[in-house]
């Protein structure tokens, strides 16, 4: 029984910390399209 807890804490951990830097990452570029967007939207409608 301890021995699983300590094989599976860590690749639960890793597993984690994957998934939140993948979400992080996915966030970034979404926000990085609404800027260009909005960019473009603003050269179309104004300039």
């Amino acid at each position: 029984m301890n021995y699983e807890i300590i094989i599976l804490t860590p690749i639960f951990a890793v597993l984690i910390g994957t998934i939140v830097f993948i979400i992080l990452k996915k966030r970034k570029r979404s926000a990085k399209s609404i800027y260009k967007l909005i960019d473009d939207l603003e050269k179309k409608y104004i300039y």
